[in-house]
């Protein structure tokens, strides 16, 4: 390997973080790595491997702090703004997440972009110190970033672009690379004795990765050269911690403290932080069979804000006396956890089902091994162990790594220093191409080939065209070898066209494909220069190969013109997402 050092970064909606490792001259197996795990940052009230994913910008719009430090700034009630959770803001189903009480204000992808770079690129710098501190030069170093496994190419290539407004080397794809967050955990479990799982052997493992924003599912196992298949298309959704927080704060904090001093509480940001950040810790170590109430306490300069709003004497009347802490009873906080826990251990259960209905792997047994920040809730744990044990009495083993919240940072060190370490995925959308399709049964199409919105087009001299036709490269569920390459033929519809535009679309679907598919989905375009063939009198000896490369985290594309034999590397322009 040309690389001296590999450096993950974590970026989280909670929390974020870095790791990176040195790459000794010779052959290295993983159990030699020697892994750095900063946890120590400005403000942070304990060591953790996280810092908090927040800015403090401003009145310019700048990032004045970061992490810990930007909710102090924000305490200090400096002139400015306290931006936290803006990693949803690139998912439609993340941006609900983002609504509602407490939950900051609600942004779009456009928004989010600039906010997420100044944020790795605070978080690029710390870790710089680190390496080159090692005595290493930053061209030293391959990064790779993690991206949830249920985000769709769009938000990936957001990220991409953050990433390199941070300056890091994103045109560069071999020095930085993406990994999908429960991959890079099936990683560490396989290959770090850290993890205390003992490798993952033969036998397919369910990895549940629950982090603050979302939640990823996603089952491997080990080929017999100790490389990863994917066994089945990620599963998952917005069933991360923040969305318990988001219902103590809409079913709890604001109908005991009233609207008006909630909303009081709302615009200073840093208290309400404190208060999530104690209900955080109450959160994590909440037994589901506890009799006793959790008690968030509210700090002084907090009790100062809501006490004009009457909010002390609303929670008072509403806990029996009780003003200065946040009474919450035991089954209070079993309903706050159930909307997420719930539809979690259901996802759980699908994949499980689906998976044991393959013999070889009913023979074999399974492992669920549950991972991330949330991963750590002793509710969680034992609402999972529960309903395995109730419904897959044997056959089905739970695991939890020693040190959960490490398992994606790790896995991402590893994953960079042999990313061939996973070599097949499953395709979670059929890709497709736009088409014109040229005319056929006598010039004639059949009526039961008719597609609404689809027009009919005729060229000079070339006759009749179907349009929105989509033409498959990969079909959703396929497994896929990473570095597969998929050959589209393109011929354009003039002789004298400088350029021919190749639409790239996602369905969930198999069959009739079109653009009006339920559920279709224009990722973006690909644009080929065939300027040098302008003139051609064939319009089909004008034609370019276009190779897409799946199997990756990414979609690779290259044009090869065969006239002369040139092979051009060339990139999707995704199209965005559109706002809700």
């Amino acid at each position: 390997m040309k690389y001296r050092v590999v450096a993950a970064i974590d970026f989280g909606t909670h929390g974020s973080g870095f790791a990176w490792a040195v790459l000794p001259a010779g052959a290295q197996g993983p159990d030699q790595r020697q892994i750095d795990y900063p946890d120590q940052w400005d403000d942070a009230p304990l060591t953790y491997p996280k810092n908090l994913s927040a800015l403090f910008l401003d009145p310019d719009g700048n990032d004045r702090d970061w992490g810990y430090a930007a909710r102090r700034a924000g305490a200090a009630g400096e002139p400015g703004r306290l931006e936290h959770g803006f990693k949803m803001w690139l998912s439609p189903e993340g941006r609900d997440a983002a609504q509602g009480p407490g939950a900051g204000l609600v942004g779009t992808p456009e928004q989010a972009v600039p906010l997420i770079a100044a944020y790795l690129r605070r978080l690029r710098g710390a870790a710089l110190d680190r390496v080159v501190g090692g005595g290493f030069m930053e061209s030293d170093i391959r990064w790779c970033l993690t991206v949830p496994a249920i985000w769709e190419p769009e938000q990936r290539n957001l990220m991409r672009d953050a990433a390199r407004l941070a300056g890091f080397p994103a045109d560069d794809r071999d020095r930085l690379i993406l990994v999908t967050e429960p991959e890079a955990a099936t990683v560490y479990c396989a290959q770090d004795s850290a993890a205390g799982i003992g490798g993952l052997g033969s036998k397919a493992t369910l990895v549940v990765d629950c982090g603050g924003g979302t939640v990823d599912i996603a089952a491997y196992r080990s080929t017999a050269d100790g490389s990863l298949e994917q066994l089945r298309r990620p599963s998952g959704g917005k069933l991360g911690s923040n969305y318990i927080n988001r219902r103590f704060q809409v079913q709890v904090l604001a109908p005991r403290l009233g609207q008006a001093a909630f909303k009081a509480l709302e615009a200073a940001p840093a208290q309400l932080l404190e208060v999530m950040d104690d209900f955080e810790r109450m959160k994590t170590h909440f037994r589901g069979d506890s009799e006793s109430p959790v008690s968030i306490p509210i700090s002084l300069k907090a009790s100062r804000i809501i006490d004009p709003h009457g909010g002390t004497d609303r929670l008072a009347a509403e806990q029996q006396g009780v003003d200065d802490h946040i009474v919450i009873e035991p089954d209070v906080m079993r309903g706050l956890f159930h909307g997420t826990t719930e539809p979690l251990v259901k996802l759980v259960d699908t994949q499980i089902r689906e998976l044991l209905a393959d013999p070889v792997v009913a023979a074999d047994g399974l492992r669920v091994i549950l991972v991330g920040g949330f991963a750590q809730s002793h509710y969680v744990q034992t609402r999972l162990a529960l309903h395995l044990e109730r419904e897959f009495p044997a056959g089905v083993q739970l695991m939890i790594p020693p040190n959960p919240s490490r398992a994606v940072l790790g896995g991402a060190v590893h994953y960079a220093c042999r990313p061939e370490v996973v070599h097949a995925r499953r395709a979670s959308n059929t890709y497709a191409v736009e088409i014109s399709e040229r005319r056929r049964f006598g010039g004639v199409f059949r009526e039961s080939e008719a597609v609404r919105a689809l027009t009919i087009t005729k060229v000079k001299g070339q006759g009749a065209f179907r349009d929105g036709v989509l033409d498959p490269l990969v079909f959703m569920g396929e497994s896929v070898q990473v570095g597969s390459e998929r050959t589209h033929t393109l011929v354009p519809l003039t002789t004298d066209q400088p350029e021919v535009e190749v639409v790239l679309y996602a369905v969930p679907e198999v069959k009739d494909l079109t653009v009006n598919t339920p559920g279709a989905r224009r990722l973006g375009t690909v644009l080929v220069d065939i300027s040098e063939s302008v003139g051609v009198k064939k319009v089909d000896d004008r034609s370019v190969e276009l190779y897409f490369t799946f199997g990756g985290t990414e979609i690779g594309v290259a044009a090869v013109n065969p006239r002369t034999g040139e092979r051009r590397e060339t990139v999707v322009e995704f199209a965005g997402i559109p706002e809700q």
